[in-house]
């Protein structure tokens, strides 16, 4: 069996991305990064893959699925023409999750527990990966999930996606990850560079995934994050407005750029 280890790696995105951005009023919201490492080209070694931990979006229409994923709840995209195919997936994945949290553990996330194995993650046919906490924190995610009150979906801003857009355009070039921009510029600089944040403001990174249930689910378990940063980010009923930029990254090919506001004008 191959297997590939992320221990490390998600130890350096605590170090790096885990911090606190103060809220103008008196909300307080964890920022935090995840990552995956670079696909491998040689055929001579494992492929060093994204978890993929639940791509299959059902045949099912989600209202078929809970009575809150109506199509007109969870997309809430509609005239948001710079949006691309993938970012317009990414918040209709982040609404599903904020309206029926407990539907969503139930059907995209209780089913990954029989890929575990001790510490490692096999997913059908890809090689078996090694996480820090195992099927440990899955569960932890789902009981989370099924005691959380359903909030409000959240909608595009095309200011929060030109932020977005910025710093995975930044780091496509440099490679860097975390939240500090090359130039120095911070989250709520980027974002005011496009409009004026109110109430609250937050941002999640993922490295090495682009397609949207990949990227959501692995934010929501954050296995080795101990704040599960980037989960309290997509539950936090504070948030009213989104921007997202799904992109290439100089080193984990993938990224994806999540900036969440309170109130943006």
């Amino acid at each position: 069996m191959k297997i590939r280890t992320i221990a490390v790696l998600v130890a350096i995105a605590v170090l790096i991305s885990c911090k606190t951005v103060s809220s103008t009023l008196y909300n307080n919201n964890v920022s935090s990064a995840q990552k995956s490492p670079k696909s491998e080209k040689s055929p001579s070694k494992p492929a060093e893959i994204a978890v993929k931990l639940n791509s299959d979006k059902s045949e099912q229409p989600g209202g078929a699925l809970s009575p809150k994923w109506q199509h007109g709840i969870i997309d809430t995209t509609a005239g948001a023409d710079y949006l691309t195919g993938n970012e317009r997936d990414v918040i209709i994945e982040i609404n599903m999750v904020r309206t029926d949290p407990a539907a969503y553990a139930r059907h995209y996330l209780e089913p990954l527990k029989s890929f575990y194995r001790g510490s490692l993650f096999q997913y059908p046919g890809e090689i078996a990966i090694s996480t820090s906490e195992g099927v440990r924190a899955l569960e932890e995610c789902v009981k989370v999930l099924k005691s959380s009150r359903p909030s409000s979906s959240v909608s595009p801003k095309k200011g929060l996606t030109l932020a977005a857009r910025d710093h995975a355009k930044d780091q496509a070039r440099t490679g860097a990850t975390g939240h500090a921009g090359s130039d120095g510029s911070t989250i709520t600089a980027r974002i005011n560079r496009y409009g004026k944040w109110n109430i609250s403001v937050g941002e999640n990174i993922d490295y090495g995934n682009s397609e949207a249930r990949r990227i959501i689910t692995a934010l929501l378990i954050d296995d080795g994050i101990p704040s599960r940063g980037h989960r309290k980010n997509l539950l936090e009923a504070g948030y009213s407005f989104v921007g997202v930029a799904v992109g290439p990254h100089k080193i984990y090919e993938k990224m994806c750029v999540i900036d969440f506001a309170g109130s943006y004008e």
